[in-house]
C-alpha cells in the first residue's frame, strides 16, 4: 500500500516534467527574431505617396536609399533619422520579398500570368526583373547602399548572394529556387514547366 502511494505521486511528477520540455520546445521553435522589413511604401501599393510621379520601390529612388518601416517611405528619409545597428531584413531578402509579391499582384501568383515573359521559375524571372523592371538593377543599388549611402552599416552579404545567383557561373548553375541570407517573409514562387530559361521579353 506504501509503495502504491509513492508511485502515484512520482508519475504525475515524470509526466509533469516530459509535459513542461515539450511545452518548452514548442514554444522555443515559434520563436523568430524579429526584423524591420519593407516600409509599406515602398511596397507594391500601386499609389504615388509623395506626388512626384515614380511609384514604390521599382521607380522611387527614396525607396532604394532607405527602403526599411522605421524611414519615410517614398518621401526621403534624412540619414542619422534612424538607427543602423536595429535589426534589418537582409536587403536582397527584402527584394525577394517584393519580387514574390510583384508576382502575386501583377501576374496571378504564378510565373505564367506575367504577360511579356515566360521564365521557368522564380530564380530568372527575379534576375529579369532587376535587369528590365526597376529603374536601378538590384546589385547595383546593393552597391550604393552598403558603399556610398550608408557606408557605416555592415554588410549584410546581399550583394555577393545577388551575384552568386544571378552571374551564376558556369551558366545554368544558378539554383531553381532564390536563396535566403536570414529571412524572407514569402514563400517562392511555383515552377512554370511550360517556361524557358531565357523567358521572352528579353532586353
Amino acid at each position: 500500500m506504501e509503495d502504491r502511494k509513492f508511485v502515484q505521486p512520482l508519475l504525475l511528477i515524470i509526466v509533469f516534467l516530459i509535459a513542461g520540455a515539450a511545452f518548452t520546445g514548442v514554444v522555443q521553435d515559434s520563436i523568430t527574431p524579429s526584423y524591420i522589413q519593407i516600409n509599406d511604401e515602398c511596397f507594391n501599393d500601386g499609389i504615388d505617396n509623395d506626388g512626384n510621379g515614380d511609384l514604390d520601390f521599382i521607380e522611387e529612388e527614396d525607396c532604394r536609399f532607405w527602403p526599411y518601416s522605421n524611414g519615410n517611405g517614398e518621401s526621403f528619409t534624412p540619414p542619422g533619422s534612424y538607427d543602423i545597428n536595429a535589426n534589418y531584413q537582409p536587403y536582397y531578402d527584402l527584394t525577394v520579398d517584393y519580387v514574390r509579391d510583384f508576382v502575386d499582384k501583377q501576374c496571378g501568383g504564378n510565373l505564367a500570368g506575367c504577360i511579356g515573359t515566360n521564365f521557368q521559375n522564380e530564380v530568372q524571372f527575379y534576375c529579369f526583373f532587376s535587369n528590365n523592371v526597376v529603374d536601378v538593377s538590384f546589385d547595383s543599388t546593393f552597391d550604393k547602399f552598403f558603399n556610398v549611402w550608408h557606408n557605416t552599416m555592415a554588410n549584410d552579404g546581399s550583394l555577393n548572394m545577388y551575384i552568386s545567383v544571378c552571374n551564376a557561373f558556369p551558366p545554368g548553375s544558378a539554383p531553381s529556387t532564390l536563396p535566403m541570407i536570414e529571412y524572407q517573409d514569402s514563400n517562392p514562387i511555383s515552377e512554370n514547366p511550360g517556361g524557358s530559361g531565357q523567358g521572352s521579353g528579353m532586353k
